[in-house]
C-alpha cells in the first residue's frame, strides 16, 4: 500500500493504483477524453492533468498514467491545471465543435466557442480509444493512426477497406465524440459501402473502413442480428461449436 493526499484527502491505495483511479474512488471530478477502464492507459488527450509535489518539487503528469507513490501530493484543480485544461479544450472545440462530449467539457469549463483556432469541423479527435479497443479487446488491430501531429486521425489501412475488421461496433460504441459511423442494412435494400462498392441487405457497414459484411440469420427468431464474418472470428477464438451462432442471444437465452 502506498499512502499519499489528493486535494488534501489523505488516502492509501495498492501500488501501481493510477491517480486518476484514486480520485474516482474518492469523488473527485478528473476530466478526460481518451481514457476508459477497460484499456490500457494511454495518456493521450492531457485533459486529465494534475499537479504532483513530491518533497518540494512539483510537476504536472496524467492523471491515468502516473501510479499513486508515497508521500507525493497531488493538486487536480489549481488555477495552472484549470488553465491547461481549458485550453486543450479550446483546441478540440475547434476541431469538433459538433461533438457534445466537447460542448459539455466546455460548459463545465467555462470555454467559450475558440476564435484564434481555424475551425475543422471534424469529429475525430484523435484519442486512440477506437484503436486500442480494436487491439486490446477485440484482438484485430483492423485500423491504426495515420499522419501526425494537426492531421493524426484514425484511420483504416492506406484509407482503404481494412481487410481484418469484422464490423462488430466495438469501435463505434466506445468512440467519444460519434466519429465512427455503423449502418445495418436491411434484407434485399441496396446500399454503397464506399468508392461505389454495391452491397446488399441484411449486411452490416462500418463508413470509416469502408466495410460492408454479410449479417447471419438466427435459425429461430428470423432476426439479423451480427456479420458472419465477425461471430466466425469469435468462434474461433474462443474454441466454440461450429452451430453456437445459429441462433442470437435472446434465442439462447
Amino acid at each position: 500500500m502506498v499512502a499519499l493526499k489528493i486535494d488534501g484527502i489523505a488516502t492509501s491505495v495498492p501500488d501501481g493504483t493510477t491517480i486518476l483511479t484514486v480520485a474516482k474512488k474518492l469523488g473527485i471530478w478528473i476530466p478526460t477524453l481518451c481514457h476508459h477502464d477497460v484499456l490500457t492507459p494511454y495518456g493521450g488527450c492531457r485533459l486529465c492533468v494534475v499537479e504532483v509535489t513530491l518533497d518540494g518539487a512539483t510537476q504536472i503528469v496524467s492523471a491515468c498514467t502516473y501510479a499513486a507513490a508515497d508521500g507525493i501530493e497531488v493538486q487536480t484543480c489549481t488555477e495552472r491545471i484549470i488553465g491547461i485544461r481549458k485550453f486543450i479544450v479550446e483546441m478540440l472545440l475547434a476541431e469538433a465543435p459538433q461533438a457534445e462530449v466537447l460542448q459539455d467539457l466546455a460548459r463545465d469549463l467555462g470555454v467559450t466557442p475558440p476564435e484564434r483556432f481555424q475551425p475543422r469541423n471534424e469529429l475525430c479527435i484523435a484519442c486512440g480509444q477506437c484503436i486500442r479497443a480494436c487491439r486490446e479487446i477485440v484482438e484485430v488491430s483492423a485500423i491504426d493512426f495515420a499522419h501526425r501531429g494537426y492531421e493524426r486521425v484514425a484511420a483504416s489501412p492506406f484509407f482503404q477497406r481494412s481487410e481484418d475488421c469484422i464490423a462488430c461496433g466495438t469501435c463505434v460504441d466506445i468512440c467519444p465524440t460519434g466519429a465512427i459511423t455503423k449502418r445495418d442494412i436491411p434484407a434485399g435494400e441496396k446500399a454503397v459501402v464506399a468508392d461505389g462498392i454495391n452491397i446488399t441487405g441484411p449486411a452490416r457497414i462500418i463508413d470509416n473502413w469502408k466495410v460492408g459484411l454479410a449479417l447471419k440469420q438466427c435459425e429461430k427468431c428470423g432476426e439479423h442480428f451480427a456479420p458472419q464474418f465477425q461471430l466466425d472470428h469469435f468462434s474461433k477464438r474462443a474454441s466454440l461449436p461450429d452451430d453456437f451462432f445459429n441462433v442470437c442471444r435472446q434465442c439462447r437465452t
